[in-house]
């Protein structure tokens, strides 16, 4: 399952950042890549490295507050370079003699290639959509312990219990709608009128023929697995098959698509969206009047809390370089940027949400252990798959 599609095709240079071969690590880009890296990678912890200037916990810091950066951090990414691009721009901008060397593609693809590379890893970083693909790698024995001070930034319930890794930033699930087509197509009076418990979006004739999702991400996967989890595996898979069956559910491969679809309005385009609410955060943060609308269920797993996040591969090129590179993603601007640009929430306590959705005290989403968000997600695909939803 893929976030989205990899840039096919696309290799060269955007300022100093180096793109790796969009198709994925082929033979040859492969050994270009251990040609320049592998020498000089080495296995001393990133945790056994003391902060060049000051941690993180205790306090919220700024970039300012922390060491320079120099050098070269190399990150396998499952997510796509429009969600996560501007932090790492704002990194380079800030600091000369950093290079940002990313290879964009699918979740699974890049937990595959570092199962594949085994103890000899050609990345530093693993920057995961969700941490079912991280804690994948941690059972591989693939991770290493990231910095204590780190850690401890983050609650204990957005990151792996023994700090193999940890959620950068979170997202929850939503309900998007365009509120001027809702209104004016359906027998719906508005947006508050939606129902507020998930299971209903499988039965309520009102939405029949007008709903979509996103059945190949893996924020989905983690929907339907926490579903499972609270309704029961027969309880969710006959959700996924009325979805199919009764409300002819358009699939989407692509999130950003999703939400454009629907900000869209047009003839042949859904009116209500299950997705990631960042998508719609993203529109309404350029336009605040588009016509695009965010709504949540209550207590279910509906609104499920989710992150995105990283983990440490057991080599690096410059451990001290990787520790405090991490350290500027939790720092109070590399939060910041994540929210404003991509509309996601903040997981490190003292930095306030900034954006046009509500805060995560008015949500209350629901709890769940993401940490066990693992092998059991394989399980979640296959029921989906087996329901009937295409992926």
């Amino acid at each position: 399952m893929q976030e989205d599609s990899r840039r096919d095709g696309q290799v060269g240079t955007t300022g100093r950042r180096t793109f790796l071969a969009a198709t994925g690590l082929a033979a040859a880009s492969m050994v270009g890549l251990a040609g320049c890296l592998g020498d000089s990678r080495t296995s001393d912890p990133v945790a056994g490295e003391d902060p060049m200037e000051t941690a993180v916990s205790g306090e919220v810091l700024s970039w300012d507050d922390l060491g320079d950066l120099e050098g070269t951090v190399t990150i396998y990414s499952g997510r796509t370079s429009d969600q996560i691009e501007p932090v790492f721009d704002a990194l380079e901008d800030e600091y000369d003699d950093l290079t940002v060397q990313v290879d964009w593609g699918g979740n699974d693809d890049q937990v595959n290639q570092l199962i594949e590379e085994g103890d000899s890893p050609q990345a530093d970083l693993m920057y995961s959509q969700d941490p079912g693909a991280l804690a994948a790698l941690h059972d591989e024995g693939l991770l290493q312990e990231l910095p204590e001070d780190v850690v401890d930034a983050v609650p204990e319930i957005y990151r792996e219990p023994d700090g193999y890794w940890t959620g950068v930033t979170g997202r929850v699930r939503s309900v998007m709608y365009n509120n001027e087509r809702l209104v004016e197509e359906t027998a719906f009076e508005s947006g508050d009128d939606l129902p507020t418990d998930i299971l209903d979006y499988a039965t309520d004739e009102r939405l029949q023929g007008i709903i979509s999702t996103r059945p190949n991400s893996g924020t989905f996967r983690g929907f339907i697995q926490a579903m499972v989890e609270r309704k029961g595996e027969d309880v969710t898979r006959d959700w996924v098959s009325d979805m199919v069956e009764k409300q002819d559910i358009e699939p989407f491969t692509s999130g950003s698509d999703q939400a454009e679809a629907i900000n869209r309005g047009g003839d042949d385009d859904p009116i209500v969206a299950l997705g990631n609410s960042y998508y719609a955060a993203r529109i309404l943060n350029e336009d605040s009047d588009a016509p695009i609308r965010v709504t949540f269920t209550e207590g279910d797993a509906g609104s499920l809390f989710s992150i995105a996040g990283i983990g440490i591969t057991q080599q690096t090129g410059d451990p001290e370089l990787v520790g405090e590179f991490i350290r500027h993603l939790f720092a109070k601007e590399g939060q910041e940027f994540m929210m404003e640009a991509n509309g996601e929430y903040p997981v490190v306590e003292g930095i306030d949400y900034v954006g046009d959705l509500p805060d995560l005290e008015e949500l209350n989403p629901p709890t769940f252990d993401i940490s066990q968000f693992d092998m059991e997600l394989q399980d979640a695909a296959d029921l989906i798959v087996d329901a009937g939803m295409e992926v």
